[in-house]
């Protein structure tokens, strides 16, 4: 286990609200899960990575690179890539005088790391709140501080899907309804409408959504481009789930209060 040291920089996993490529607006709730960073010797390498130092000298004649650490499972759909990149920035913030997830967005995208920069996943990340945001103007639409009091359950089954990024933008009407209702308050209402519509243009199975739902779990979802399926669940709740899901990779947290 890695002993975290305390002056290392945190940013958040999250799961999705509404995915951000069908209309370029996009939310996420933040989940406890982390990365740290801190500016010292480096100990991990990714295309990333190597992508923020190359810009940092580039653009602010920044030599310099990180020690990174996270808990976060990687390419499956929990923003691991956004809060690493997050955590990066925060740690000099003081030097770029940057907003760290508008820093990131620019990066990704630039970079050809993300479709759309991400900026949801990158502001739920560093804010610790539910971001609404409008990616392609790199807007923040709304932050809430998250009233519920839940757990997280994280079934990975599989690999990544090859995404149908035509169809889904050709649905975008529907993602805009799912995040419509996200904003004005129905954040559970969203998540659905998103999974399930991320699940049918996708081929990801819509049975784990139905099992979710039917075992209790408040809202259920497919996080980021999958693999990831996630139900918001009661504390004292998750029993059931985890029960049935035994044999997959499961994770269980919280979201961010």
């Amino acid at each position: 286990m890695v002993r975290i040291q305390e002056e290392m920089h945190i940013a958040y996993a999250g799961v999705s609200i509404v995915n951000a490529i069908p209309c370029g607006r996009g939310a996420v709730i933040p989940i406890n899960l982390k990365a740290y960073a801190k500016e010292g010797s480096k100990n991990r390498d990714s295309p990333l990575i190597s992508a923020i130092e190359d810009y940092l000298y580039k653009k602010y004649n920044l030599k310099t690179t990180f020690q990174i650490f996270s808990e976060i499972p990687e390419g499956v759909g929990l923003k691991s890539s956004s809060a690493v990149s997050v955590a990066i920035l925060s740690s000099i913030e003081e030097k770029t005088k940057v907003y760290p997830p508008l820093l990131s967005a620019i990066i990704t995208k630039e970079y050809g790391l993300s479709i759309t920069g991400a900026f949801d996943d990158a502001v739920s990340s560093y804010e610790g709140k539910i971001s609404f945001t409008d990616n392609l103007n790199l807007k923040i639409l709304k932050l809430i501080e998250n009233p519920y009091d839940l757990n997280v359950i994280i079934v990975i089954k599989g690999r990544r899907n090859e995404l149908n990024v035509n169809l889904m933008r050709e649905n975008c009407k529907f993602f805009d309804e799912a995040f419509k209702r996200g904003i004005n308050g129905d954040i559970f209402g969203a998540i659905k409408i998103n999974g399930y519509l991320m699940a049918k243009i996708n081929n990801y199975e819509t049975e784990i959504l139905d099992y979710m739902i039917k075992k209790g779990a408040i809202a259920a979802g497919i996080s980021g481009n999958g693999p990831s399926y996630f139900g918001l669940v009661k504390k004292g709740e998750e029993g059931p789930l985890l029960d049935h899901f035994e044999g997959f990779k499961i994770v269980l947290t919280q979201v961010v209060k």
